[in-house]
């Protein structure tokens, strides 16, 4: 068991490109006594040097994982799991910057490489992967819409985990608000929704939610349960195909248009969801579809889904709405 520990604390180090000789010997010591007293005889016990033990206690401190105080001198460890979540969050942030230069790199070495040559397509095509950053748009909707959909006459869509987008957290938090959502008979939240979904395009949407997300998306329904009553004193006319499935395991985030091209998502380490990537590769979107297609024919329609966890009442456009969008 304590190999199998000290084996994680190497590849833990490893995966933060930290490769100083001990530094794992000297951190699992702090994991297990918290503190050091004696750097000489800590490592005379550890069979280092003592300039070896100084260096390392340096770079611990500069990566967040100790304090030390001088005169005496005294090693603290930080707590560990706050100390690597924010360690490792720089790192991934830092990974990804270093991603965006070298993919921009790339792309102004293609642009100049066509404005030197003089090279250009006879016809106008699409490049075979588009980023498209989304932190500007307001309206989360007219954006899928214009930018994603467009002439699209089917939409496949998974539902992994939760990312924020703007737009959903403002109506998250307009649903929250009592004061101005139950004026008039809560009909505010139908003329919201209502708003939201006239901006829909009429196509097919198949949707696939994994379980894991469904259980959170049911405690905000929970959260909301008078709206759902409300909903059946209005008419929604809202025509188009609108297919959920719960799945029993992970099933990804990704959007798929026509069977043609593939959506994947951009999202900062806490989950805020930073733009889009297209891909028209035929031949990748056509693996991703095979697996959307495998998945959906072992998930539980969302009528089936509510019989199971015995919510004794068929899904509503708010149901649906929320299995949908958040």
């Amino acid at each position: 068991m304590e190999k199998n520990s000290f084996s994680s604390l190497i590849e833990l180090f490893s995966s933060i490109e930290v490769k100083e000789k001990g530094i794992e010997i000297v951190y699992e010591y702090l994991l297990k006594n918290h503190s050091i007293d004696n750097p000489k005889e800590l490592a005379t016990n550890l069979d280092l040097s003592i300039k070896r033990i100084y260096k390392i206690f340096s770079l611990l401190k500069q990566l967040g994982l100790i304090q030390v105080y001088d005169r005496p001198m005294k090693i603290t460890i930080n707590e560990p799991i706050s100390a690597w979540e924010k360690l490792l969050s720089e790192k991934i942030t830092s990974i990804r910057t270093e991603c965006d230069i070298k993919i921009d790199k790339c792309e102004k070495s293609f642009v100049d490489m066509k404005s030197a040559y003089n090279i250009t397509h006879e016809e106008h095509s699409l490049p075979p992967v588009e980023y498209i950053n989304i932190l500007d748009n307001e309206d989360a909707f007219d954006f899928i819409k214009n930018d994603i959909i467009g002439n699209t006459k089917e939409m496949y869509l998974t539902k992994g985990i939760k990312y924020e987008i703007k737009t959903f957290e403002k109506i998250y938090e307009m649903l929250k608000d009592p004061k101005y959502m139950k004026k008039e008979g809560y009909s505010n939240v139908i003329i919201l929704i209502q708003t939201i979904l006239n901006k829909m395009p009429p196509i097919k949407y198949r949707i696939l939610v994994s379980r894991e997300h469904a259980q959170e998306i049911l405690q905000i329904i929970k959260n909301f349960s008078f709206y759902t009553t409300k909903f059946k004193e209005f008419e929604i006319n809202y025509e188009n195909m609108w297919d959920i499935r719960i799945y029993e395991g992970s099933c990804g985030d990704f959007i798929i248009l026509d069977a043609n091209d593939l959506i994947q998502f951009s999202i900062d380490p806490s989950n805020k969801l930073m733009g889009i990537f297209i891909s028209r590769s035929h031949e990748i979107t056509n693996i991703f579809f095979k697996k959307f297609e495998e998945m959906y024919s072992q998930a539980l329609k969302l009528e089936d889904y509510f019989k199971e966890i015995k919510l004794n009442r068929s899904p509503t456009i708010f149901d649906k709405f929320y299995f949908s969008f958040f």
